[in-house]
């Protein structure tokens, strides 16, 4: 049988920790379990769903620590610095 593959991007993986996405230095796919820490230094073990089994009662929220860094990082103004907003 020929395999099929499924690739993952590391790169866009963001992990849902009590109900807020994040974002994460990931060098490759992390093994169920293994603990992963967050830009903004929230850590969580690896666990993985298929979507049917995600919460239906609400929306992940973006962590506004994680969204920081990564704006930093990209050369992007800051939520709080962009035009209308302070």
């Amino acid at each position: 049988m020929t395999a099929a593959v499924i690739y993952i991007d590391p790169l866009m993986i963001h992990p849902v920790v009590e109900g807020v996405w994040h974002h994460a230095r990931l060098e490759g796919i992390p093994d169920p379990g293994e603990p992963i820490t967050m830009l903004c230094g929230v850590t969580g073990d690896a666990a993985f769903l298929p979507l049917n089994q995600r919460r239906h009662s609400s929306i992940p929220r973006q962590c506004e620590g994680c969204d920081e860094v990564v704006r930093q990082q990209r050369g992007i103004p800051l939520r709080c610095k962009r035009i209308g907003h302070g």
